[in-house]
């Protein structure tokens, strides 16, 4: 969610007057009533009390995971949270549009429910823009549904919203193509971004983290999670392997650093033996010690799931911001295609474990330059937040526009 946090930030110090209304299963800050943000309740506190806990928040910084979804995905359209959030909010954005006026609503998915707010604010006369993250129908993250009328419902919805909305954001030119192509939508590319005051906030290593780096090797660095979106570490860790056979001179001057939280067969895949090199798990690191590790590391692992031609996760921009060199496991994604164009380290094809023992040997002999500053400048937040300004001010005009034409046709 670092994508809301940071648009809002930097739109606000742009002059305009930001309220976000967001769930409250994960708990609040101290500084919610200063920037205006509303909590709303939520069903998965239900969820999480039922573990014994007052907030969610502690579920998603657990050590392990299942990637089991929730039994509600399979049945509720577009996804589980049009029960658990939605209601909730919906009552909450109204009661604060009643009361604010705003001027442009921005709802921001996943989760697609979070656009049924924008359609009923439209309705009251805000501009709306649709800011899509992850595909919807078009390569989705979400189980298939099993039945013809729930998989019906979910492209009548996406349609609707895409064609409802004054403009449609997204993060990736597939998704781009797929609106303006498919659905006819008015959709434009503002991509996600890294944050420059979250980076330098982070700052040095710790002892403790930097003491999970051996100072004698190359330590390449990945963090968050993997399987719970299709993202397989299989090949590298073979490529590893590989590398330790056939060049162990090189393998010995290698380490994969993972940091996050893991499913069980994750963590056998990261505990096999690779020696001379190596391969440390590092857990699940608080968000500061995590940004900084990254800064400390020598490069950092990219891998996507490779089926999805518009992935390009938030971590390929947080990646840039640390001013390392990737080596990215996505050919023919998205996130290729902006490593390819910050000049920010090598991109080889998903399942290719070959294509990956070459890369670490580059990486092993430092050959990849790290990104450099200007090409890294463009995708920082502050630049990407003016690309969502521009589609403000647009969808305001658009809903403007839209009516006087209204009013004009009352008159007749």
């Amino acid at each position: 969610m670092q994508r809301p946090v940071s648009m809002a930030k930097y739109l606000r110090r742009m002059g305009h007057r930001v309220t976000v209304l967001t769930t409250g299963a994960y708990g609040r800050l101290p500084d919610d009533a200063e920037q205006d943000v509303h909590r709303t309740y939520d069903l998965q506190l239900l969820r999480a009390r039922f573990h014994g806990r007052r907030e969610a928040t502690p579920i998603l910084e657990a050590g392990t995971y299942s990637n089991r979804p929730h039994p509600l995905s399979y049945v509720l359209v577009p996804e589980a949270l049009v029960l658990a959030w939605a209601p909730f909010a919906m009552a909450a954005a109204v009661r604060l549009h009643r009361r604010e006026r705003f001027d442009c609503v921005i709802t921001t998915s996943p989760p697609e429910s979070g656009h049924l707010i924008g359609l009923a604010l439209k309705q009251m006369g805000a501009a709306w823009i649709a800011d899509v993250r992850d595909g919807w129908v078009f390569e989705s993250y979400r189980p298939r549904w099993r039945t013809r009328v729930q998989d019906s419902l979910d492209r009548w919805l996406e349609r609707r919203v895409m064609r409802g909305a004054d403009a449609v954001t997204t993060v990736a030119q597939p998704l781009v193509d797929y609106f303006r192509d498919e659905l006819a939508a008015n959709a434009t590319l503002v991509p996600n971004g890294w944050d420059p005051e979250r980076l330098e906030g982070a700052g040095p290593a710790s002892n403790a983290v930097a003491g999970l780096l051996d100072p004698q090797r190359v330590s390449l660095v990945h963090a968050g999670r993997l399987e719970v979106v299709g993202r397989d570490p299989a090949p590298l860790v073979e490529a590893m392997r590989r590398l330790a056979a056939e060049d162990p001179d090189t393998a010995e001057r290698l380490e994969l650093v993972f940091a996050g939280s893991f499913t069980p067969r994750e963590l056998e895949l990261l505990g096999s033996d690779v020696a001379p090199g190596r391969i440390v798990v590092a857990g699940n690191l608080p968000r500061a010690e995590a940004l900084a590790l990254q800064r400390a590391a020598d490069g950092l692992l990219l891998i996507t799931a490779g089926t999805r031609t518009h992935e390009v996760t938030g971590k390929v921009f947080e990646y840039l911001g640390a001013g390392r060199p990737i080596l990215a496991l996505a050919d023919g994604t998205e996130a290729a295609r902006v490593v390819g164009e910050a000049h920010a380290g090598l991109s080889v094809p998903v399942a290719e474990a070959d294509a990956a023992r070459r890369a670490l040997e580059a990486f092993a002999t430092g050959s990849v330059p790290a990104p450099p500053d200007d090409a890294r400048s463009a995708w920082a937040y502050p630049a990407v937040a003016e690309l969502m300004a521009e589609q403000v001010e647009w969808a305001c005009a658009v809903a403007q526009a839209d009516a006087t034409r209204r009013r004009a046709r009352s008159t007749r």
